[in-house]
């Protein structure tokens, strides 16, 4: 293989574009669905999806950032591989990175819209630059580094497409804080507690310690992440009566989904983690998001509002990806348990990294399963 052909094949192995397809947008789209069926806003159809396809080009460039300032705490935790740009030198990371963010400012001046998305968008480049590079790096910096991952995975963009949809209510703010309890960031420090310590990488979780760490995740973050999903499934109900039925049915098997999952991992009938900080119940809350929430809104904007059908064929990518990504999964997980104990380590090896939920600025994909309970202390 040429010299070209290798950087070629390193680039498209990073870690960065998957989490872009199927990461943080993945928390965008109820928003934007909501405020199409719901407003009946007039926002040019391709300049729309044209700023999803800019959001996720800019989740990739600081996943790559991110993934060039870590390099040495990388090597310390056994993460230097291809998938984080170990495979490329520095300077090719620096033009990937160069490269990804000119071209994504390039779209957005050309698709019109005004300031006050731009003002947006800006803010959450310099948010994730402070989060991962030094003087301030703030990733380290313990609650410091909690804060701005959690605005720059989902508060900002979705900040960012509203302003662009020129949509400013009450919900403006809402909308931002309940997608992101509904998968905090703090969730995925708490799983990394361990990895992270070894490689002295101190952040919030791994300050407060993996015992009150699980325990917040737990008792807090879990229940409230079942409690925003079905509140905005529910808002969405009350004000989009052409779709009533559909999300009345979405809402039903949601719950049913989650009520039977929690009550048979009670009873210790189901084992099933895809992440130590999430239990079945919790899978499958994010099952029912993806399959079936927004399913459901889609098939909104489909028959309701037509001309933003290009927003739900790139959902229909993602969905798609991310089906592959739990099929793969799940056939791991089946495999393993034949042959190893059923409470392993917070961390089992086997599947690859597909995407890591709440990385910078955070994903969809899972990235490990097990067949157990996390085995750090509840």
């Amino acid at each position: 293989m040429s010299a070209s052909s290798a950087t070629v094949a390193s680039i498209a192995k990073l870690r960065a574009w998957k989490l872009a397809l199927a990461g943080p947008a993945l928390y965008w789209y109820f928003p934007v669905f909501y405020v199409l069926l719901a407003t009946q806003p007039q926002v040019d159809p391709v300049g729309l999806t044209a700023l999803f396809v800019v959001l996720m080009l800019s989740a990739s460039w600081g996943f790559l950032l991110n993934d060039l300032a870590d390099r040495e705490a990388d090597s310390k935790s056994g993460r230097a591989d291809a998938l984080h740009g170990h495979a490329l030198s520095s300077g090719a990371m620096w033009a990937l990175i160069l490269s990804t963010a000119a071209l994504s400012w390039v779209v957005v001046f050309l698709i019109g819209g005004g300031y006050a998305f731009k003002v947006v968008l800006a803010v959450d480049y310099v948010v994730a630059t402070m989060y991962s590079v030094r003087p301030l790096k703030l990733k380290v910096r313990r609650f410091w580094g909690f804060l701005a991952n959690s605005v720059m995975e989902r508060p900002l963009p979705i900040l960012v497409l509203l302003a662009y949809m020129n949509y400013y209510t009450a919900l403006t703010v809402v909308f931002p804080v309940l997608m992101e309890l509904t998968w905090s960031v703090f969730k995925h420090q708490t799983a990394d507690i361990k990895e992270d310590i070894e490689a002295n990488v101190m952040t919030f979780a791994a300050s407060l310690g993996e015992r009150l760490s699980n325990r917040i995740v737990k008792e807090i973050l879990n229940p409230l992440s079942v409690v925003s999903l079905l509140s905005l499934v529910t808002l969405a109900w009350l004000s989009v009566p052409g779709l009533r039925l559909i999300l009345a049915i979405a809402f039903i098997l949601t719950t049913i989904g989650v009520s039977v999952a929690f009550v048979q991992e009670r009873r210790r009938r189901v084992t099933f983690y895809v992440t130590p900080t999430d239990p079945p119940y919790i899978i499958a809350l994010n099952v029912s998001y993806r399959y079936v929430i927004l399913v459901a809104m889609a098939y909104g904007i489909v028959t309701l509002r037509a001309d933003y059908y290009p927003l739900t064929v790139l959902l229909a990518v993602t969905l798609a990806y991310q089906a592959y990504a739990y099929v793969g999964i799940v056939k791991e997980t089946f495999r393993r348990s034949g042959s190893e104990p059923t409470r392993p380590s917070p961390r089992p090896a086997g599947q690859p990294e597909l995407a890591q939920e709440g990385a910078l600025p955070g994903s969809g994909v899972p990235e490990r399963a097990t067949t157990g309970p996390a085995s750090t202390p509840s």
